[in-house]
């Protein structure tokens, strides 16, 4: 199987319960949330589902996460005392944020500034649903972390960078895991060719909508594009277009406008 899992786990106890971070591994897991690319499945394994998750994990191309080499792996070794989890191919995007800025971000601050959005709780909401027996609840958490994991991830691999905030100001982290045509290359293309795009397009309010449209210029970092959903010129930013995909030629129409 060609599959890469976006991983993210949560345990049944504090850092505090087991004497602090170095015992980690006592920890425990409540619930271990994934994303599969091949099946485009969301999925949450209990703790008496960990054969089945090794399954997907080894069968895997490549793992995401975010910290989950010194954090998620660290909690989950425990349950696999006969294979090794640092043998799997990992890609953990906290690793990518210290080789680029030379120290560590939180998930939200990322998230917040690539995404529009971040984390739908604290992490120690998802302990108390365990205690409460709340599954229905620590499940959508968990999963609610894998998404906005995946989404950082996916917005990477289309940019070559995700954001973070530092005193107010946007500024990029440059990634490693981007490969081949980027959103800012499609778009200068679609304009020297006159091609239609369809993209993924993340509103101030962190709304995601897909649109088309035909590009009219690009200014740095600003696009002037016909919108068929709003069915008028609009502004677009660079930065906001999570994906984009060529459709073919503009409608014959829009071409006298350029």
């Amino acid at each position: 199987m060609n599959d890469k899992i976006v991983l993210d786990l949560e345990t049944k106890k504090t850092f505090d319960e087991v004497g602090g971070h170095h015992n980690s591994k006592l920890l425990g897991i409540s619930v271990t949330g994934v994303y599969s690319y091949e099946r485009d499945k969301y999925r949450a394994f209990r703790e008496n589902e960990m054969d089945e998750l090794k399954e997907w994990l080894t069968a895997a191309d490549l793992i995401i996460g975010f910290n989950s080499k010194s954090f998620d792996f660290t909690v989950l070794q425990p349950y696999y005392k006969n294979f090794d989890l640092s043998k799997l191919p990992h890609l953990d995007i906290m690793e990518e944020v210290v080789y680029s800025l030379g120290h560590r971000l939180k998930l939200e601050i990322i998230a917040q500034a690539t995404l529009g959005y971040g984390k739908s709780g604290h992490g120690l909401d998802a302990i108390k649903y365990f205690n409460q027996g709340d599954w229905e609840s620590l499940e959508k958490y968990c999963l609610d972390d894998v998404k906005v994991t995946k989404e950082i991830y996916d917005y990477g691999m289309s940019h070559g960078y995700i954001w973070y905030t530092s005193n107010g100001v946007k500024e990029k982290i440059v990634i490693r895991w981007s490969k081949g045509e980027t959103v800012s290359d499609m778009v200068n293309r679609a304009l020297s060719r006159g091609l239609q795009l369809e993209i993924d397009y993340i509103s101030d309010d962190g709304e995601e909508t897909t649109r088309k449209i035909d590009i009219q210029g690009v200014n740095g970092n600003k696009i002037k594009a016909f919108c068929h959903l709003r069915n008028a010129t609009r502004r677009f930013d660079l930065s906001k277009i999570k994906k984009a995909k060529d459709i073919g030629s503009m409608d014959s129409f829009q071409n006298t406008l350029l």
